[in-house]
C-alpha cells in the first residue's frame, strides 16, 4: 500500500493550458494529494460505505444532533457497544468528513444533519438501505455484465423475470426496502420538480410510469385546473387511485392501467410526463416511447422528462457514475443515465421543436419537446 503515497498527479502537459504548466511545485504536489485521497475512497469504497451504514444503523448522527457534541465514551455508552468499536466507525465517518471533531468531542457535519438523521426531511437513510441489501451484492457482477451486456446481478434474486422489478415481488421484505427508498428519493425529488415546470398551459397530463400518483398529486395541487391520469401496470393504478382518493382529487386525477410499449397512449392527452423512467431502458426503446407520444399528441402538445442527468461530455457527475452501473447490472440490463444532448437529440429526430432544458438541484433536469 505503500505505492499509493508514490502516485503522481495524472494530469499530463498536454491536458493543460500555459498558465496551469506554470502551477508552483507546492501546488502540483496539492494536487497529487488530492488524487491520492481520491483513489483511497475508490479502493476502500466498500468500507467506507459499510461504515456509513452502520453509523446510520447504530444512531450515531441522530444522537448528535439531539445532543450536539459527544465524546468517544458517551458515545459508546448511548449505543451499548465498546469505545474500540465506536473508535473505528467514528474514525471513518471524520475522515470521510461526516463528522468533525473538535477537542474530545464529535458534532455532525451539514451532509449529515440533513441527509442521515432519523426524522430530517431530507435524509437518504431508507436509501442507503436501499444500497446494503440490494444494490451491493449485485455489483459484485459488474464485470460480468459489461461482458454480457445484461443485468448478469439479477441472478441474487429469484425468480425468472428479466428485470429486477419484476422479480422483487418474490422477496416482500426487499420490495419493501426498495419502495420506501423510491419513494422518499423520489419524493424530494419531484417537490423540486412540481415548484419547477411550468403547466400553465396544460388541460390534460399523462405520467408514463407513474408508480403511486404521487407526481401528479403534487402537479394537481400547484395547478388547480389541470387533469392528470397515471399511466402503468395494474396493480399500480390500484394503488396511485388509492391515493388519488385519499387526497379527495378524483375528479380531476385518474390512473389507467396499461403497459406502455404494449398498449395504446391516450389520445386526448396534451402532455405526456416521463418522471425517473427513461434511464430504465435503451435508446431504442427510449426513441420508442417518443415516437408514440408524439403521434398521440395534438398540434402544440408537449412530452416533459425529468431526469437525473449526464453531462454533455460525459465526465460525470457523481450521481450518473454510480446510477448507470446500477441500472446495467441489476434493474433492467439494458440503460444507463443518458447526457443532456443524447435526450434532446432524440426529441428532435422524432420530430418534437422548442426543445428546452431546466437544470434542477441535486444533478436532476427538465428537458421539453413541443409537437409543431
Amino acid at each position: 500500500m505503500q505505492i499509493l503515497n508514490q502516485l503522481d498527479d495524472p494530469t499530463t502537459p498536454g491536458d493543460l493550458n500555459p498558465e496551469q504548466i506554470l502551477k508552483s511545485g507546492e501546488d502540483r504536489t496539492q494536487s497529487s494529494q488530492v488524487w491520492t485521497e481520491r483513489f483511497w475512497l475508490v479502493l476502500g469504497g466498500h468500507i467506507f460505505f459499510q461504515t456509513l451504514r452502520t453509523a446510520v444503523q447504530s444512531g450515531i448522527f441522530t444522537h448528535l444532533s439531539q445532543c450536539g457534541g459527544l465524546t468517544q465514551t458517551q458515545i459508546a455508552d448511548r449505543l451499548g457497544i465498546t469505545e474500540k468499536s465506536v473508535r473505528i466507525i467514528l474514525l471513518g465517518c471524520t475522515t470521510l468528513g461526516l463528522l468533525r471533531k473538535v477537542g474530545k468531542r464529535y458534532w455532525n457535519s451539514p451532509t449529515a444533519e440533513a441527509l442521515l438523521v432519523q426524522g430530517s426531511a431530507d435524509n437518504i437513510i431508507s436509501f442507503i438501505e436501499f444500497e446494503h441489501h440490494v444494490v451491493y451484492k449485485a455489483m459484485n457482477s459488474l464485470y460480468d455484465a459489461t461482458k454480457a451486456t445484461k443485468n448478469v446481478g439479477l441472478k441474487e434474486f429469484d425468480g425468472q423475470e428479466e428485470t429486477l422489478y419484476q422479480r422483487l415481488p418474490h422477496h416482500p421484505e426487499l420490495e419493501k426496502i426498495f419502495q420506501d427508498a423510491m419513494e422518499d428519493i423520489s419524493k424530494q425529488a419531484n417537490l423540486i420538480f412540481a415548484k419547477t415546470v411550468d403547466l400553465s398551459q396544460t388541460t390534460y397530463l399523462v405520467d408514463v410510469g407513474g408508480g403511486n400518483g404521487a407526481n401528479v398529486i403534487a402537479l394537481a395541487n400547484k395547478y388547480p385546473n389541470l387533469r392528470a391520469s397515471v399511466f402503468d401496470f395494474p396493480s399500480v393504478c390500484d394503488i396511485a387511485s388509492a391515493k388519488i382518493r385519499s387526497c379527495s382529487l378524483s375528479d380531476r386525477l385518474g390512473a389507467i392501467p396499461g403497459n406502455c410499449f404494449i398498449d395504446e397512449f391516450p389520445k386526448n392527452a396534451d402532455c405526456f410526463l416521463f418522471a425517473h423512467f427513461f434511464t430504465m431502458w435503451s435508446e431504442e426503446k427510449d426513441r420508442f416511447l417518443l415516437k408514440k407520444c408524439y403521434d398521440a399528441l395534438p398540434s402544440g402538445g408537449s412530452v416533459i422528462l425529468f431526469n437525473m442527468m449526464q453531462t454533455d461530455n460525459e465526465d460525470g457527475p457523481y450521481s450518473a457514475a454510480i446510477g448507470s452501473p446500477y441500472f446495467l447490472t441489476l434493474a433492467t440490463g439494458e440503460s444507463m443515465l443518458y447526457t443532456w444532448n443524447e435526450y434532446e437529440s432524440w426529441m428532435q429526430d422524432i420530430g418534437f421543436t422548442k426543445i428546452t432544458r431546466q437544470e434542477l438541484p441535486r444533478d436532476h433536469g427538465i428537458i421539453r419537446g413541443v409537437k409543431p
